[in-house]
């Protein structure tokens, strides 16, 4: 597919064709790869690190009570806590 550099501001830029995007599965703020290899130009897509929590949500919620689940009403926050 041919395109054509454009100015963008101060630079020099090019749009991504939608039929890429959708091939690729980008959407706005994804991180690419840009580099120069025998005369052309390589953009990859950064494939994002899947964060993982350390408990899965049975684990946290496995000794919830009546009690418990409403300990944030009953807390005493104290002065270090706010940052005073």
């Amino acid at each position: 597919m041919r395109t054509q550099v454009r100015k963008i501001g101060n630079s020099l830029g090019n749009i991504i064709p939608a039929a890429f995007i959708r091939q690729l599965g980008l959407e706005e703020g994804t991180e690419i790869e840009v580099k120069t290899e025998g005369g052309k130009i390589i953009i990859e897509p950064i494939k994002a690190k899947k964060k993982r929590f350390p408990f899965s949500e049975k684990e946290l919620l496995q000794s919830m009570n009546a009690y418990t689940a409403h300990a944030d009403e009953i807390a005493v926050i104290s002065a270090k806590e706010l940052g005073e």
